[in-house]
């Protein structure tokens, strides 16, 4: 029988599921949506574990020496690209296949694949003396080869394509795709004999619109200066038909000075946002007093692009009007535009001048509804440790939206206000009663859990004992409750009785940290924070565990957590961890003998 959609599975089944779920890496997912949100126990005490040494068999490269000389075209073209693959995570001397990859390039009676794989290994080893060989490829053996090749050419200047990719534009049938190459090979090597054809390519209406938009860009980079006249004749038609003539306009000015300014000016208030960003872009480069004018009607155009640059010209131009223009971005709908307000506004706040205006904008933004400008509004009232902003972050923990309430519960801990602990609680104990009876599948639980987990670290960091029933009920493994909420709980736990060991409590945390066998087994995040805790404690009764498991799993976060816990009982000092030796494998040939 199918479930409904709308309802969570039966208590037993639901265990079952979570159960099973418990190895799952749901910080891993939680830190995509909260990404700047950080956690104390994180740093308290700061574990890790040295970054493993990559390691390379010795028998490699004279097994892919050998397969290179093979007659078979799958066993060259797949150790090329091994080669080149090689290089790229770090293997030394693969310099020693260069001549054989040469040969394999320049053998006419070799398969044009494997000619490919050798030219991409050539270029990954930046064998630059094959570059003839490569040039002679490019022209013989296809598109393929060419539009690998050629860029690479123009990165190393090799000099003798510049009469190739000359020849091309003066050449009226060359195939559009050569074409492309050839106008961005000359511009990267910034030959200037291509400015008249590439003139010719802008202004023809007959031009495919990709290449006279490619031939804008070169132009554009050749000619910095005195190409406003033929970008004006470019703007002058406004209408739908005229649209890559604006885009070539606007390309074509990205590097002029203020000569420029005034056709800018036009072309950034352009309808079409891909021309409007171009030319906004060069205004504020060249002046955000330029620009300003046309703030107001920028900021709430369709486009995000044009909405930031707009951000921007009054960010550049800092005053307390500025700061309080800037206050209602903060609730924009796009993530990007919100996030640089917001860390711009933190930045202004530096000024002594402008901290007031700063704090001021932020309070109005928090005193709304909107997720969005909840969510940013926190980041910045608690980047500037502004208190008197917690009892407002106490309300939003209620907040129907996770982006606000889990950033609200994290302020709460980073600004460490004793007078809003009580509405803290209250919001936990609720929450934790939502994660056990709730039982709509679309519930937050991972979101909800996160807040949880910011709150408890907050209780523990603040000492707030009255929370120590509350954080008790996550010592269990309850499927209900998350890993790393568990966690969280355990870590205030430890912070609450520092110094002081309770022994009904380190004995259910020796419980969790020798739960190894279980089906399934004690999560890492839980069994880490109980050794971290017992250490806290100065558990002396959990030494025997704590030396189990350091010996046992030293080289793990568990182990390392239980040496920092005997540490802190004993003083005694443990020699830091060797890098683990990672043998690199997963190779197209690899010695059926091992390492």
């Amino acid at each position: 029988m199918q479930l409904p959609c709308s309802r969570r599975p039966t208590r037993r089944v639901a265990a079952v599921l979570a159960a099973a779920s418990l190895l799952l890496p749901a910080r891993s997912l939680l830190a995509q949506t909260f990404p700047e949100l950080d956690y104390a126990r994180d740093q308290d005490p700061r574990l890790s574990l040295p970054a493993p040494i990559r390691v390379f068999s010795p028998k490699l490269l004279p097994l892919w020496r050998q397969a290179l000389a093979r007659p078979e075209i799958d066993y060259k073209r797949l150790t090329a690209d091994t080669i080149a693959d090689a290089h790229r995570r770090g293997m030394p001397g693969l310099d020693v296949t260069a001549e054989r990859l040469r040969r394999l390039l320049e053998g006419d009676d070799e398969h044009r694949l494997v000619r490919l794989s050798a030219a991409k290994a050539l270029i990954a080893l930046d064998v630059r003396d094959a570059a003839p060989s490569l040039q002679k490829r490019a022209a013989t053996d296809g598109p393929d080869m060419a539009q690998f090749v050629e860029p690479v050419l123009a990165e190393w200047n090799f000099r003798p394509m510049r009469a190739v990719w000359l020849k091309r534009l003066e050449d009226g049938e060359t195939p559009r795709r050569s074409l492309l190459l050839a106008i961005r090979g000359l511009a990267a090597v910034d030959e200037t004999r291509a400015a008249a054809h590439l003139r010719k390519l802008v202004a023809s209406r007959e031009t495919p619109a990709d290449v006279r938009l490619a031939a804008a860009d070169a132009l554009a980079r050749l000619e910095p200066q005195g190409l406003v006249p033929l970008a004006e004749n470019l703007a002058a038609d406004d209408s739908s038909a005229g649209l890559v003539d604006r885009l070539a306009s606007a390309r074509l000015l990205v590097r002029h000075e203020a000569e420029a300014a005034d056709l800018l000016k036009k072309l950034a208030v352009d309808p079409e946002p891909a021309v409007a960003t171009i030319a906004y872009r060069r205004l504020n480069e060249l002046g955000a007093q330029l620009a300003l004018p046309l703030v107001e009607e920028t900021l709430v155009r369709p486009d995000a692009n044009l909405r930031r640059l707009a951000a921007e010209t009054l960010v550049a131009l800092p005053s307390p009007e500025h700061v309080a223009r800037l206050a209602p971005v903060l609730d924009d709908p796009h993530p990007d535009v919100r996030k640089y307000v917001r860390g711009s506004l933190i930045e202004l706040a530096k000024d002594a001048a402008l901290h007031e205006s700063v704090l001021a904008a932020a309070d109005s933004v928090l005193e709304g509804e909107s997720w969005r400008g909840l969510e940013q509004a926190s980041h910045v009232l608690v980047a500037l440790d502004h208190k008197p902003s917690a009892p407002r972050l106490a309300e939003v923990l209620d907040h129907p939206r996770p982006e606000a309430f889990v950033t609200a519960a994290w302020g709460l801990r980073k600004l460490a206000v004793e007078e809003v602990l009580p509405a803290m609680l209250q919001r936990a104990d609720k929450t934790s009663g939502m994660l056990l009876e709730v039982n709509d599948r679309a519930f937050p639980w991972n979101e909800y859990s996160a807040q949880v987990e910011h709150l408890f670290e907050a209780f523990g960091q603040q000492k707030h004992a009255q929370a120590e029933p509350l954080m008790r009920r996550y010592i269990p493994k309850e499927v209900t409750f998350s890993p790393d909420a568990r966690a969280a709980a355990i870590w205030a736990l430890g912070h609450l009785h520092a110094g002081r060991p309770d022994e009904e409590l380190a004995a259910l945390l020796v419980g969790r940290l020798s739960d190894t066998l279980s089906m399934p087994p004690e999560t890492e995040p839980v069994r880490r924070a109980s050794a971290i805790a017992l250490g806290r404690m100065h558990a002396e009764s959990a030494l025997a565990a704590l030396r189990r498991f350091h010996r046992e799993e030293g080289d793990s976060l568990v182990g390392q957590a239980c040496a920092w816990a005997i540490t802190q009982m004993t003083g005694e000092r443990f020699p830091p961890l060797k890098p683990i030796r990672a043998y690199q494998g997963g190779w197209f040939l690899m010695p059926l003998e091992g390492p």
